[in-house]
């Protein structure tokens, strides 16, 4: 069997966790790039510690996808079918069905090791914290069929690689076998509606978190325990995620956290609509970028008391800039 669904496709570098809900948003509205991944969580926090991971200590300067669709579907008002930590076989079947009844998926996370389009990458750097939105397959070819943010055209996965490439169990963010399908609302938000919401939400998940893994509570808390850390790997975990793509990094120009992009993107949007806090607020969060460019500088040298000052100075500064999202 064969299928293809032809949809718009938005071209967005390492926005990956989003890109294939905005290609199925776009066909009713398009916003602005990065929006969707800033109100969603990108430019987040997280501090997670698993005693079975490598390493146990996990700092994300990204987002959580699985908190991320979550947020996404409360602010615009999709509902989301997940099929994870199944066999190949059950979540490709699954697959199939979803495509047949035209729904394209996003598979993942995935690993970019098996993905021949990026050549940097393929059989050279196992990078499991990629997705893509899967919009057919056939049979004939072995072969699924697949939008990737980073690239303009269709790319086909063959069966194996994409069997392969979804062999990723992330701890506390994705199981094998991940993939999503979205029933979209009747009546899709705009873009200012979408942001006016998105902001205001995810100030108060940043400022008042459910748990203190997240957000500023976790800044502070990452704060006081790095000063007792012992393992280089943590640090580098800490610099790695805050990197785009996530990588250790040899310049640190793309070790913001994705506080330059939220910047911008408040800054695009204050103006366009007028919105004094948002302008505000995206110039403190340029200027979290830059201590962020600091923290990662200071901690590959592992210098706790310059990595535990600067943490709580990225936190003075955030805490100030949500206060303003969520007061505008």
């Amino acid at each position: 069997m064969k299928k293809l669904h032809a949809l718009p496709h938005r071209v967005c570098e390492s926005t990956c966790y989003v890109n294939g809900l905005e290609d199925l948003l776009a066909w009713k509205e398009a916003y602005a790039d990065f929006l969707l991944s800033v109100v969603g969580g990108m430019a987040g926090f997280a501090y997670l510690r698993f005693k079975r991971a490598d390493p146990p200590c996990m700092v994300y300067w990204g987002a959580n996808p699985k908190y991320l669709m979550k947020d996404l579907a409360n602010i615009i008002g999709f509902k989301e079918t997940v099929v994870e930590g199944k066999s190949f076989e059950f979540m490709f079947s699954r697959l199939k069905d979803f495509i047949q009844e035209d729904r394209p998926v996003v598979a993942g996370a995935l690993d970019m090791y098996y993905l021949h389009y990026y050549p940097d990458l393929y059989k050279r750097q196992h990078v499991p914290i990629h997705y893509v939105l899967v919009v057919g397959y056939d049979d004939e070819e072995q072969a699924v069929f697949v939008h990737d943010c980073s690239h303009k055209n269709v790319q086909k996965i063959p069966y194996d690689e994409f069997k392969n490439s979804l062999d990723v169990k992330v701890p506390g963010m994705s199981k094998r076998n991940t993939i999503r399908a979205f029933t979209l609302p009747r009546v899709i938000l705009s873009e200012f509606e979408v942001a006016k919401k998105g902001f205001s939400y995810k100030a108060e998940r940043f400022l008042h978190p459910p748990v203190r893994l997240f957000g500023i509570p976790a800044m502070r808390k990452l704060a006081d325990e790095t000063l007792e850390w012992d393992n280089k790997k943590y640090f580098e975990h800490m610099v790695t995620y805050a990197t785009t793509p996530p990588l250790l990094p040899r310049t640190f120009e793309n070790s913001h956290g994705m506080r330059f992009w939220q910047a911008d993107v408040l800054k695009a949007l204050g103006g366009k609509y007028n919105v004094s806090g948002w302008t505000e607020a995206s110039k403190l969060f340029r200027q979290s970028g830059e201590r962020i460019i600091k923290l990662c500088q200071v901690a590959l040298k592992q210098d706790k008391q310059s990595v535990s000052n600067t943490l709580t100075e990225i936190a003075d500064i955030e805490e100030q800039a949500y206060k303003l999202l969520k007061a505008a």
